[in-house]
């Protein structure tokens, strides 16, 4: 295989036989525009190097908009959670198509979205996290591009996305928890947030609990689905990961009152009769429909001012949970557990901010026990 050069005015091209199609008609590719022929020249040696060793693709005409609503469809549509699905195609029709929508995959650079991700942090004033998301979307979209065979590199392998700034975690002590949960033990949503203090499951994990995921005789519960909002209405879904399938254990106080609440709750399916919508749902309203989130968070930061304790996210009585547990000198291990982290290192890093105070207590603790033996 070689390659033919002609000159056309001041600019060198070249030619390639690439053999014969499927109905015999001889395949040729032209490649136009170089100052010199030496250029030309090395643009032809890298294309038969390409051809020679299978590796070369046709330039893709397809815009960025057309292939990403190809994969989503396709892929992601699939693979991803409904919730999910819904939040990265809501993000990708305000952010990625209005901005990178009509640039031809094939014409993408590293420059080119470098600059779009500094216009979202620097301009539009995004969040790190948000952008890391984006670059998560596009990124993980453009490996299924190359292995389907429509580009050679996945550019946005070469962008670095915005570095994450440590965020500094809110919680509640363990004189603020008890202080908040006695103040809300008559209210509705008391069970929830009993749980949320006592187990550290996620807020969706104990909106999605069932009765028949309580062993109240052997004190566990077990997380096996979570409730998520979608524009579709309430779904009960399964946990993201194998990790947060999880056996959680619960102290007499949560058994006592998990005994105590479904007395209740029977209570309100004899009111309700035939209109009790049966889920066999931990946490429900009266008429044994689901909680909407948005209720539950307007309720608990109402009961936080009425409480008087530190105003906090919802999502944060799980750090509370994680974060008292390790200052009361238990293993990282069994707190990874019952929060259903992946590994150790992920609660680790979560709370490191404890560990300095654990150190101090272990340090003063060994001093403690070789003066005990020196005593001896």
């Amino acid at each position: 295989m070689k390659g033919y050069f002609r000159k056309r005015g001041e600019k060198w091209s070249f030619t390639v036989d690439l053999g014969r199609d499927n109905q015999g008609k001889r395949k040729q590719k032209t490649v136009s525009g170089f100052k010199t022929k030496k250029e030309a020249q090395i643009a032809c040696n890298e294309l038969i190097n390409q051809l020679n060793k299978g590796e070369y693709l046709e330039p893709n005409e397809m815009t960025l908009e057309e292939f990403i609503m190809e994969y989503m469809q396709s892929q992601g549509k699939q693979i991803l959670r409904p919730k999910t699905f819904e939040t990265h195609m809501f993000i990708i029709d305000k952010h990625i198509i209005p901005e990178l929508g009509k640039v031809k995959i094939d014409n993408l650079s590293p420059a080119m979205v470098q600059k779009f991700y500094n216009k979202k942090i620097n301009e539009e004033h995004y969040s790190a996290d948000y952008v890391r998301t984006m670059h998560s979307i596009l990124r993980t979209a453009f490996n299924k591009a190359v292995k389907w065979q429509y580009i050679k590199k996945n550019v946005f392998q070469l962008v670095d996305p915005p570095r994450l700034e440590s965020k500094e975690i809110k919680t509640w002590s363990l004189e603020e928890a008890t202080k908040f949960l006695h103040s809300v033990e008559k209210q509705r949503f008391y069970i929830v947030y009993l749980l949320a203090v006592y187990t550290g499951m996620r807020q969706g994990e104990i909106l999605g609990l069932r009765w028949d995921h309580c062993d109240l005789k052997n004190g566990t519960v077990s997380v096996r689905q979570t409730l998520s909002r979608t524009s579709k209405g309430l779904l009960f879904e399964e946990p993201k990961t194998k990790s947060s399938k999880r056996l959680i254990s619960i102290p007499n106080h949560v058994i006592d009152a998990l005994k105590k609440h479904r007395v209740e709750q029977n209570k309100q399916k004899l009111i309700a009769g035939i209109g009790y919508e049966d889920h066999d749902l931990v946490a429900c309203i009266e008429t044994g429909k689901p909680i909407n989130s948005r209720n539950l968070i307007r309720h608990f930061k109402r009961m936080i001012k009425e409480s008087g304790v530190p105003d906090i996210r919802f999502h944060d009585l799980r750090h509370s949970h994680a974060t008292i547990m390790l200052q009361l000198g238990e293993h990282p291990k069994v707190v990874s557990e019952r929060l259903g982290h992946s590994k150790i290192t992920v609660t680790l890093d979560l709370y490191s901010h404890v560990i300095p105070n654990m150190q101090k207590d272990a340090a003063f603790k060994f001093e403690q026990a070789m003066k005990d033996v020196m005593r001896k």
